[in-house]
């Protein structure tokens, strides 16, 4: 089976004039599609090709805000990140 992942890169996270709320800003916006077996190593290896550069991942959870981002940054990260969108899905 696979996940659907919403994937925001080149743009910046800032706030919004009238409230202060963060708010993302630029960049680009893709769905990416990716079997649920990926690993870290190659989901990596799949935005850097998407991108053209190394990036870093970061997700967000339900109810929070863009300042309480979860970073990425190896496999047992991932797969908690998969664990929380299995979470939210069922």
């Amino acid at each position: 089976s696979k996940i659907k992942i919403m994937c925001s890169y080149g743009g910046r996270i800032l706030p919004r004039p009238h409230d202060g709320q963060l708010r993302y800003v630029g960049g680009e916006t893709r769905i990416l599609l990716w079997q649920r077996s990926i690993s870290f190593g190659e989901m990596m290896a799949k935005l850097v090709a998407m991108v053209g550069r190394s990036v870093a991942v970061k997700y967000q959870l339900p109810n929070e805000d863009l300042d309480a981002l979860i970073s990425v940054v190896c496999e047992e990260d991932f797969g908690s990140m998969i664990d929380e969108y299995l979470r939210m899905e069922g």
